[in-house]
């Protein structure tokens, strides 16, 4: 792969921290390289599409230019921050006279063309399920989980490259390769009300619970996120949920390179679990006991089924002995 660039934006900056570290430490994991854009600034989502098409895009190709620096690939792992990069890459390659209305407003303009990409992409491109495979030290077979694409991390489909907008499987590949036990569901992309949290506050918390309640439902224990958004309205916000409807819900969620990181052996700590308002160290210290011993049954069962197989071989060949033994016999008494 050639240069990538990394833009983390604004919320892994701030309320997303853990993103942003257990991202890092993932992509140096699987021995992906990668560097910061420089100097990047917000790309203007979300209000700023809303406002001014031209400034939105302008925004956004600020930081393409600066990307173009570290080479031609772009990666943002929030899923917002990727559609404004995406967006206004599409377009400015597409439209040149759109680009040249875009380089009035920038001081210095964007002359290149870097492809944009979501972190799952660059998971799957830089290294691929099998190394996450190969790196996993810690049994986590027994964390039940759904991934939760939202809104825009799987669609649409010429910015996710999913071949399916409603139902995206890459987030299910990689945390398949992280050894997760990954749960069918019909809410992958079913929105949780992220942008509308503050002025629509009753129907963000309706789609937000609705979403964590078909988790359980699916029989997941804990929901597996690439968005601050997201993370924010299904964690954060569970208290409200609860106050609102006399619910008791109390599920984690965790970011995709938080169940990888967990995955190749890194410490809670290191992926920043005590920042999640509803704490995920219980559940997975519990899941990774749980396959300790669920490991051992399995080998216990094995071994069994092992020594009744030997046992019937033996039976078996001792019964053929005997029968050709017999058949001696018998031809020496003619």
């Amino acid at each position: 792969m050639s240069g990538l660039a990394y833009y983390p934006g604004c919320s892994l900056r701030h309320s997303a921290a853990e993103f942003d570290v257990s991202t890092r430490v993932v992509l140096d994991a699987l021995s992906i390289e990668y560097t910061e854009v420089p100097d990047w600034t917000c790309c203007g989502s979300s209000p700023a599409h809303m406002t001014d098409h031209l400034l939105a895009q302008s925004l956004a190709a600020r930081n393409l230019r600066q990307a173009a620096m570290v080479g031609d690939r772009l990666f943002a792992p929030c899923p917002s921050c990727h559609q404004r990069e995406k967006n206004a890459a599409l377009e400015i390659h597409d439209d040149q006279v759109f680009r040249a209305e875009v380089n009035e407003l920038l001081d210095v303009p964007y002359e290149a063309d870097v492809s944009v990409l979501t972190l799952p992409e660059v998971l799957v491109q830089g290294a691929g399920p099998d190394r996450i495979k190969d790196l996993v030290k810690a049994d986590l077979c027994r964390l039940r989980v759904v991934p939760y694409y939202g809104c825009l991390l799987g669609r649409p489909k010429v910015f996710s490259g999913e071949s399916n907008d409603e139902q995206p499987v890459i987030m299910d590949v990689l945390l398949e390769a992280a050894g997760a036990d990954v749960r069918p569901w019909n809410y992958k992309t079913e929105c949780c009300g992220a942008s509308i949290g503050i002025p629509k506050a009753d129907i963000q918390r309706r789609l937000s619970r609705k979403v964590l309640e078909q988790a359980l439902e699916a029989g997941a224990e804990a929901v597996v996120v690439c968005c601050p958004l997201c993370h924010q309205n299904l964690d954060m916000r569970q208290t409200q949920i609860n106050v609102a409807f006399g619910t008791d819900l109390s599920v984690p969620v965790l970011y995709l390179t938080q169940v990888i990181g967990l995955a190749m052996g890194y410490s809670p700590e290191q992926m920043m679990l005590q920042k999640h308002f509803v704490d995920p160290r219980p559940l997975v210290a519990r899941a990774i006991e749980d396959a300790v011993a669920f490991r051992a049954e399995e080998a216990r069962v094995a071994a069994e089924k092992e020594a009744r197989r030997k046992v019937v071989e033996a039976a078996r060949a001792a019964k053929v002995a005997r029968r050709a033994a017999k058949k001696e016999d018998s031809e020496a008494a003619e």
